[in-house]
């Protein structure tokens, strides 16, 4: 994956941060909204290509949201993951079938036929003759799958006999998939040849979608034909969004003469998307020269989202003037959206200096849309420093939502962050909403770690609400452990206590568990 294409997923985060630092501000995620969330977290680790984060954290989206609207996207990337962490192509292939058998009619359904073509084929090859037949079953399949089938055979012949069958194959075929599926195959064949089909593609095919892949094939291959090709495009008369992949396109190619015309469609354009773009750009050419064009464009950029494109691609550079820049922004800038932005920005750069920046901020500013951005990036900071910081506001502060919101942000520096500590915050916590949010980061945690911490609770807090949400928390561990407490709390003659603690077996469901509610049952009918 490219750096620019990891750039622009993240850079989402930061033009919505005033949205999201609101909704944290104003309460937690319901559950529905808990499963985009996740399923985003995921799909970041699938952008950086974090193979075996990934596999993990889509297979928990399945798990923990059974009727979310992005179970079938994480069924698919979690079949894809496991194939990229290398596990063995007959287990990748039934994961991929699996997924096919149980989505039919998933927009992920097409992609995941043509890769188990694709395994069948490999497996066939290795000596697997029972593949065979699984490939003339998909001689029915639609006329697409049959020829992208073909194309993957294409690989075993050589470049020239290639080349010549996909130019043929593209210039007969209707097929908008087949054909950018072509332009995969061009893009990897280092030929004059497969260049010129790829210039023509993007200069005059008539689907968006298949001139758009070529035009970043074209950027892929990089060159001084390719930076023609694509500046010619830029300056043409075509579509706004046409020429704004250009651009993206160009900026694949790394050329560093480019620096100039970037920071003149950054401060010139007036197409905004562009701008913002050309920003975005810079990032991907190395050297000083790129750097300080990012500072000019930061500087004088009369649009705050171009001037934000331009810090976040700064910030990424990790260069040794990008935290004086960004501390001076944070404390003098006008723009409390860029300050903000800013302050995430920090939290990305390691060690303690942009560590105690973020804690300045946190104990001086005025400002308290500014202190809850930079408590939130605290968190994703993370080390030492910032746990401490956190511990101490979870603590001892009074404002119910700033001490709330340093829970949750130690709740994601989980690791640093023993149960013993929050078991502290449980008991001495001035906020109630910060007690709260404890049981609820505690909730998230699966197996028997957090289960002394609940029983703890269960057995030493006097207040009813937080005990019932100790019973719900102990449920989501799933942990036999967990089981004799609720069995007794099940017993007892508190209703509204009891009827939690049942849930939570339920939840359990574990032998055990069921055991606990056979005797619970037994005991009512007796």
């Amino acid at each position: 994956m490219t750096n620019l294409k990891r750039i622009f997923a993240a850079a989402v985060l930061v033009f919505g941060l005033g949205a999201a630092s609101a909704a944290l501000a104003a309460e937690v995620p319901t559950g529905q909204e808990k499963d985009a969330v996740a399923y985003k977290q995921a799909y970041a680790l699938v952008l950086e290509e974090k193979w075996a984060a990934a596999k993990t954290a889509m297979d928990e989206v399945v798990r923990q949201f059974p009727k979310s609207a992005w179970l079938d996207d994480a069924r698919f990337w979690s079949c894809y993951a496991m194939e990229k962490t290398g596990q063995a192509a007959e287990t990748v292939f039934k994961c991929y079938q699996k997924f096919v058998e149980g989505n039919p009619g998933s927009e992920w359904a097409d992609d995941a036929k043509s890769n188990m073509i694709r395994l069948a084929h490999a497996l066939a090859k290795a000596g697997k003759p029972e593949y065979e037949a699984v490939i003339e079953s998909f001689e029915d399949a639609a006329e697409d799958d049959i020829r992208v089938t073909a194309l993957y055979a294409l690989q075993n012949i050589g470049d020239v006999e290639a080349l010549k069958t996909l130019v043929g194959l593209y210039d007969k075929s209707a097929s908008a998939k087949l054909k950018r599926q072509i332009v995969f195959m061009l893009e990897e064949m280092e030929s004059p040849e497969a260049f010129a089909k790829l210039s023509q593609i993007a200069l005059k095919d008539t689907d968006e979608e298949v001139r758009r892949s070529a035009l970043f094939a074209v950027g892929e291959k990089g060159g001084p034909e390719a930076v023609k090709l694509l500046k010619d495009i830029l300056a043409s008369k075509e579509p706004g969004e046409f020429r704004r992949q250009a651009l993206f396109a160009l900026a694949e190619t790394g050329d560093p003469g480019l620096v100039g015309l970037f920071v003149q469609i950054a401060l010139g354009d007036p197409d905004e998307e562009m701008a913002r773009t050309a920003a975005f750009a810079l990032q991907e050419i190395e050297g000083k020269d790129a750097a300080e064009a990012l500072r000019r464009v930061m500087k004088e950029a009369k649009d705050s989202e171009i001037r934000r494109a331009a810090l976040f691609a700064l910030a990424e550079r990790e260069d040794v003037e990008t935290l004086p820049l960004l501390k001076d922004i944070v404390l003098n800038e006008s723009d409390k959206e860029m300050a903000r932005a800013a302050l995430f920005q920090i939290a990305e750069l390691e060690g303690k200096e942009s560590s105690a920046l973020l804690q300045q901020v946190l104990a001086s500013s005025k400002d308290e849309d500014m202190r809850r951005t930079a408590l939130m990036a605290l968190g994703e900071h993370g080390g030492p420093e910032a746990k401490d910081a956190l511990i101490k506001i979870a603590r001892a502060e009074a404002d119910d939502e700033m001490a709330e919101m340093a829970v949750f942000a130690l709740a994601e520096i989980k690791e640093d962050v023993g149960n013993d500590v929050l078991l502290d915050i449980m008991k001495n916590a001035k906020s109630e909403r910060a007690r709260r949010a404890v049981l609820m980061a505690l909730s998230d945690e699966e197996g028997g770690a957090s289960v002394p911490v609940l029983l703890e609770v269960l057995r030493s807090e006097t207040d009813r609400n937080l005990k019932e949400h100790a019973l719900f928390a102990l449920g989501e561990t799933k942990s036999d452990e967990a089981v004799a407490a609720l069995l007794e709390v099940a017993k007892g003659k508190d209703a509204r206590l009891a009827r939690a603690a049942v849930t939570a077996l339920g939840e359990i469901g574990t032998p055990k568990a069921k055991a606990a509610l056979l005797e619970i049952l037994e005991k009512k009918a007796g």
